[in-house]
């Protein structure tokens, strides 16, 4: 049975403001999504895609879920819902001020075996400071010392470690990125919503 991997394709926005704000608007990023369940085989036709819409509140946590177009199975539309919920998003803004708002999504279902890397973070909130990070780690400084001094996540207290990961949880560009690392690798700095990000492969 094939895992169900949701890629998101931004199709329209629809929050509660007025029209003449909507050019003020930084529409809401996904930045982590846990794949969704795999179809039942009593699914005739597999979907090719879905749609939701979604209530994001201003931390981009998921508050409510609502499935436009599903897969026309009860049980897998709620069980989709209920992993849908998880996702975390960069939240909308009006004037770079976090809102919480509707937002109306569809993405188009692919199939993809997971992949998952043992993986390291450190994660900064400005380009400067994630350039610095990048040098001195060329200059031979240890990955999880910088994170735990200078990472702004909660994973620093592990020295940058997340553990085991499936990849397909993160968006398409950083995926591509991670994908490619040998053993102690790093990627480069990556955007992250608004902060920026250095991934490293750790030993599996």
């Amino acid at each position: 049975m094939k895992l169900a991997i949701v890629i998101i394709i931004i199709s329209l926005f629809a929050g509660c403001v007025s029209t003449q704000q909507i050019s003020e608007i930084t529409i809401p990023q996904l930045l982590v999504q846990e794949p969704l369940p795999a179809l039942p085989e009593s699914i005739q036709n597999s979907p090719s895609e879905i749609s939701m819409e979604l209530y994001i509140k201003k931390d981009g946590s998921v508050e409510k879920v609502r499935l436009v177009k599903g897969s026309g199975d009860a049980s897998w539309d709620s069980l989709a819902s209920s992993t849908i919920i998880r996702w975390q998003f960069v939240p909308a803004q009006v004037n770079d001020k976090p809102i919480s708002t509707w937002f109306h999504l569809r993405a188009p279902i692919s199939y993809n075996i997971p992949k998952f890397f043992t993986l390291a973070e450190i994660v900064c909130n400005n380009k400067k400071t994630i350039d610095s990070m990048y040098k001195e780690l060329h200059q031979g400084k240890d990955f999880g010392e910088l994170a735990e001094h200078y990472s702004v996540a909660s994973s620093r207290e592990k020295k940058g470690e997340i553990g085991f990961v499936n990849i397909y949880c993160y968006p398409e560009y950083i995926r591509k990125n991670i994908l490619h690392l040998g053993l102690n690798n790093f990627t480069e700095p990556l955007k992250y919503g608004d902060q920026f990000i250095i991934f490293k492969r750790l030993n599996n």
